[in-house]
């Protein structure tokens, strides 16, 4: 297990502090630049849904964006060990906090075929968008827990005895190191009615996740300087994001409290143990036959979706560097403990 550094106490602090503590103002600027490309390197990815918006300086602004409801203490709801013989559970919710190009989108659209979209009977929410501010990131995640129908929080309320539920979160609908609260709220609320609340997450290796987001270089008309100039700064916001920043901060900005690397292991490994009971690196198969363990539905075909078959360009040089730089953001330590706790691999 990767723990803290010395003074990672202090670090903690600043890593678990509300978006009242926060920088109240900081800008970064993007440039753009073409690299030439030397060696090829083949990479079966996944689209991940990252919508919009530009490459653009983007001022900081915290406090503004806070509502009242969003500053009450945290307090953390201890999560109960899953017992085969109690299963399969008889109701619940099913959360699943989507990391883009991890394989995300085959397993939401496996959970959709579930509902009664797809002659189901598992009502599913999802409310989600890719913006790259910190006002219009807070707007998604305010929609997401409230909602004009109350979000959420009300999704969560009134199982039936024998009713299952899905939600999917994905860009902006949590920012799950600022608002975990909100996961203790819904478990809590959840097993008051004598069901389950699943949470669930799906990694990938750190090198080939990275890799695979540079297939969306000309949607986003951006460049390979672009693809890793966020990496060698202390908090960015833009179209790139390692999987331990997105699931830490989502697309709200890359490590906002400038901790060190060994704090963002130890924080997203402690959100992991608190409020996720799924939790795979690549492996699709084990994620399924575990939550259908879980849940007892019935066995559906998970076909891929959003695949890449293309062959992306890199230079030595560029993985080397990308290499590197995933290993002093935390990146490859974090999936390494992940593989190691939960006993998983890539398939």
């Amino acid at each position: 297990m990767v723990t803290a550094s010395s003074g990672s106490d202090n670090e903690a602090e600043k890593l678990k502090k509300t978006h009242i503590n926060s920088p109240t103002s900081s800008r970064y600027a993007l440039s753009i630049r073409n690299l030439p490309a030397i060696v090829f390197v083949g990479v079966y990815g996944l689209i991940c849904y990252q919508i919009g918006a530009s490459s653009r300086s983007t001022d900081l602004q915290w406090a503004e964006m806070v509502e009242p409801s969003f500053q009450h203490a945290h307090t953390t709801l201890q999560r109960a060990p899953i017992v085969d013989s109690d299963l399969p559970y008889r109701c619940g919710v099913v959360f699943f906090y989507h990391i883009p190009s991890t394989g995300g989108s085959t397993i939401n659209k496996w959970l959709i075929n579930f509902s009664p979209k797809n002659g189901g009977n598992v009502k599913y929410y999802t409310h989600w968008g890719s913006h790259h501010n910190i006002s219009g990131g807070e707007r998604v995640q305010h929609a997401f827990i409230y909602g004009e129908n109350g979000g959420m929080n009300e999704f969560v309320k009134e199982l039936e005895p024998n009713e299952w539920r899905i939600a999917h979160c994905h860009h902006n609908s949590l920012h799950l190191n600022e608002s975990e609260h909100y996961l203790d709220l819904w478990r809590s609320e959840v097993e008051a009615q004598g069901c389950h609340f699943l949470g669930n997450v799906m990694f990938r290796e750190s090198l080939s996740h990275s890799l695979s987001l540079y297939k969306h270089i000309d949607r986003y008309e951006s460049s390979k300087e672009e693809w890793t100039k966020h990496l060698y700064t202390k908090s960015e916001m833009g179209h790139w994001a390692t999987q331990l920043d997105f699931f830490l901060y989502n697309d709200l900005a890359r490590n906002p409290y400038e901790v060190s690397k060994e704090e963002k292991v130890r924080r997203a490994l402690e959100l992991l143990e608190k409020h996720f009971d799924i939790v795979t690196v690549g492996d699709h198969s084990r994620y399924k036959d575990t939550l259908l363990r879980m849940t007892g539905w019935e066995d559906k075909i998970m076909p891929r979706q959003n695949t890449y078959a293309g062959t992306l360009v890199f230079t030595k040089e560029e993985v080397e560097e990308l290499q590197k730089l995933l290993n002093e953001n935390g990146d490859t330590d974090f999936i390494y403990e992940v593989k190691k706790i939960y006993g998983n691999h890539d398939e």
